[in-house]
């Protein structure tokens, strides 16, 4: 009896947890419902997929890409190359890019490549900075060139 008990304690939590996973399916007698016209989302935790793409070659290439309805897209492609070495030394290159709409309303684009230099992003969120003021300049050329030799 206790096992019964606690049995249905676990299943009571469990279904708790997870009010969504069973969906009853409509009557087969019903046609399907046509789907809703996709509309620009302004909430992230609602936003859909509208565009999903995903290739794996098998050759190690591979490229995938997505678009969500609230402005965020993504997409990279990537190749092996063989570096040679024992054992071969075969890191992915890859380049793409991704992007999404500020809370300031402002499109944010960050383009990269990733190689063996490592990971190189550009784009207009990315800080640089500031130039080096002419008198610091001045003064790092003159330690360099007065720097005592050992």
């Amino acid at each position: 009896m206790k096992f019964l008990v606690i049995f249905a304690i676990f299943v009571a939590v469990a279904s708790a947890q997870f009010p969504n996973v069973r969906r009853p399916l409509p009557p087969p007698s019903q046609p399907p419902r046509p789907a809703a016209p996709v509309s620009r989302s302004s909430n992230d935790q609602t936003a859909n997929i509208i565009r999903y793409d995903n290739d794996i070659n098998p050759d190690g290439s591979y490229s995938y890409a997505f678009e969500t309805d609230n402005g965020i897209a993504a997409q990279e492609q990537g190749t092996p190359r063989d570096f040679g070495g024992n054992p071969p030394i075969i890191p992915d290159v890859a380049q793409g890019s991704f992007s999404w709409v500020s809370p300031e309303g402002e499109q944010v684009s960050i383009s990269y490549v990733a190689d063996e230099n490592g990971y190189q992003p550009q784009g207009n969120a990315i800080p640089t900075p500031p130039p080096v003021p002419p008198q610091i300049a001045r003064a790092l050329e003159y330690i360099e060139r007065n720097a005592p030799r050992k």
